[in-house]
């Protein structure tokens, strides 16, 4: 303010002097000092004002050249190797000049000597790396070392990326080196046995990229102790076998099984898994009950007594209803109103002047605790209603016509082990089953078999009769009874639970199991080298081979010229400063030689 106050004060003394001037020296000499003061005034008023110039000037400036070497485990390494000495050979007179990472899992920046010859990245970050050094340098030229795996894929924005800074991307395709794995698989993963029982698994061995192996071995440990060892042969990439494991006490027991690593694997984090086995301190016990003897109690018997590892109790009745029991003398005497010890009980077409409500009631409190309850009819029993007593269901039997046959219903875990059975003498249709009740055999397309799970047991009916017939038919063909005895032997195994009244129970930890990790992409899916190349071509770059890289180093501009945008405040400049002294020099000489001085 006191500038601009200061201006005015001397353009109104310079306009009151102009008369005097005039009168003085003229009207020429008195414009051309009136002129000069103005001028000068309008030039220091030029000197305090924002004013800016703007201008352009060219500079030189180097190029940012970048180079980007793939590390992960993927690459082929031998050939990584001989790229890698053939950039170093083609920038050694610019190695200062270049900015170098290696990237795998993670991004880091080396020097050109530095370089490493190995691979050990888990996994092949390609569109991130590239992400980040766009971002943080921004170089005219990207070169790309890599075999185009990318495991965590991010290309729209890669392709925005490399377009908004100009980077132009080059790149040379490395092959591929995926190497060899297997991988093992279980089935059950866990498993739950009595006493004299072996627990059966399948494990399946899957060769991936396999040289020239065509076996594989297979160890089991529970422990520090080995239990079992055996070499697999490869059948299309494939080895599977079946092992069953005998646990020496009861009690939980945990067994890894392990695949061992072929030369060459890199992952064997699905090199093994581990399952879990409980076994029972008791043999499965069976408490199988009727009235008067039949013949398929009679046979039913003699099925559970050819099974070494089940223990029986049966208990029939004779003429004048006595009751008399057979079997494990440790299990005598058996009652069906407190059947605690048994794990299944079978009750063989009861009759309702045979039984009664105490027992039922003692037998359906069983299954509710976690007994298995098989139910058999025959046309005697339906008649007199004698299973209402063991079956609080308002079930309803409808006969079928003679000589059914017996379907197992598909994709159900007991009925696909009851196949290709014979013909029974009758059957009944079984409706108004519970809604959880599962049918296992059908016969002209009704269920005939089924189990429901009832409480912390199971329940079965079979609502057939005539499964001894199948025993005397294999007699008079010389055979053994293996249709009748594995019928009868699998229905009662599947009703048993070995866990039936046990309280052991694990802890969490104890209960988690190892089971196999399927190995990183970048270790199993082959790469694809179509984005790269469209990144490429999208941004003037080339795709190279390892022999063009020193053609590829001939070509590159390492210096650009750029138009550099710069302004500049009047004050800032020696022009006004000069034009001011002039004017202020050229006023004070005409007023000295006008004699005013």
């Amino acid at each position: 303010m006191l500038f601009w106050a200061l201006a005015i004060l001397t353009a109104i003394f310079s306009l009151a002097r102009f008369k005097p001037l005039r009168n003085h020296l003229g009207t020429t000499q008195a414009v051309a000092i009136f002129a000069l003061r103005l001028f000068a005034i309008a030039i220091a008023a030029l000197l305090f004002s924002p004013i800016s110039i703007s201008f352009s000037r060219k500079v030189t400036q180097p190029n940012q050249i970048a180079v980007l070497v793939d590390s992960s485990q993927s690459v082929n390494t031998s050939v990584r190797h001989q790229v890698v000495r053939r950039l170093k050979q083609a920038l050694q007179k610019q190695a200062g000049s270049v900015l170098v990472w290696e990237f795998g899992e993670d991004l880091k920046p080396v020097s050109l000597n530095e370089i490493s010859s190995q691979t050990d990245g888990s996994a092949s970050l390609l569109s991130e790396a590239i992400l980040k050094v766009v971002e943080k340098a921004r170089p005219e030229e990207l070169l790309i070392i890599t075999d185009s795996q990318d495991t965590a894929p991010r290309h729209e924005r890669l392709l925005e990326t490399l377009r908004r800074t100009g980077t132009r991307l080059s790149a040379i395709i490395l092959p591929t080196n995926l190497p060899t794995n297997l991988s093992i698989s279980l089935s059950p993963t866990q498993s739950f046995l009595f006493a004299g029982e072996k627990a059966n698994f399948t494990v399946r061995i899957r060769g991936e990229r396999l040289r020239g192996r065509t076996s594989a071995h297979l160890r089991v440990w529970r422990g520090n102790k080995l239990v079992f060892q055996s070499p697999l042969k490869f059948v299309n990439g494939v080895a599977q076998t079946d092992v069953s494991l005998s646990p020496e006490k009861s009690g939980w027991h945990r067994y890894r099984f392990e695949v061992l690593p072929v030369e060459g694997e890199i992952w064997t984090e699905d090199n093994d898994a581990e399952v879990l086995v409980w076994q029972a301190p008791t043999k499965l016990r069976v408490l199988l009950v009727t009235g008067q003897p039949n013949f398929e109690f009679k046979f039913a018997k003699r099925a559970v007594e050819s099974e070494p590892n089940f223990e029986m109790v049966s208990v029939a009745s004779l003429p004048d209803r006595t009751r008399y029991q057979q079997g494990s003398p440790k299990l005598m005497p058996a009652s069906l109103t407190n059947p605690e010890k048994f794990h299944v009980a079978v009750i063989i077409a009861p009759t309702a002047d045979e039984f009664g409500v105490a027992e039922g009631r003692g037998i359906w409190q069983f299954v509710q605790s976690g007994g298995g309850l098989l139910l058999t009819l025959n046309e005697l029993s339906i008649r007199t209603n004698g299973w209402r007593f063991f079956m609080p269901y308002s079930l309803a039997f409808v006969p079928l016509p003679p000589l059914p046959s017996l379907l197992p219903v598909r994709e159900e875990p007991v009925g696909n082990q009851l196949s290709n059975l014979p013909k029974v003498d009758v059957a009944w249709a079984i409706g108004s089953l519970p809604s959880s009740a599962h049918p296992v055999l059908l016969s002209f397309g009704k269920p005939v078999l089924v189990w429901w799970q009832e409480g912390l047991g199971k329940v079965a009916i079979v609502a057939f009769d005539g499964t001894w017939r199948w025993v005397m038919e294999a007699a008079s063909k010389g055979k053994q009874p293996e249709i009748h005895q594995k019928f009868w032997l699998t229905l009662l195994r599947f009703l048993a639970d070995p866990m039936k009244g046990e309280k052991v129970k694990m802890s969490n930890t104890e209960r988690d199991l190892k089971t196999p990790k399927p190995p990183p992409s970048e270790l199993s899916l082959p790469p694809d080298p179509k984005p790269v190349e469209n990144w490429a071509k999208a941004t003037g770059g080339k795709v190279l081979k390892p022999e063009d890289l020193e053609a590829w180093v001939k070509e590159l501009s390492w210096k650009r010229t750029v138009k550099i945008q710069a302004s500049q405040p009047i004050s800032a400049m020696p022009l006004p400063y000069l034009l001011l002294l002039l004017a202020l020099t050229i006023e004070w000489w005409l007023i000295r030689r006008s004699g005013l001085t």
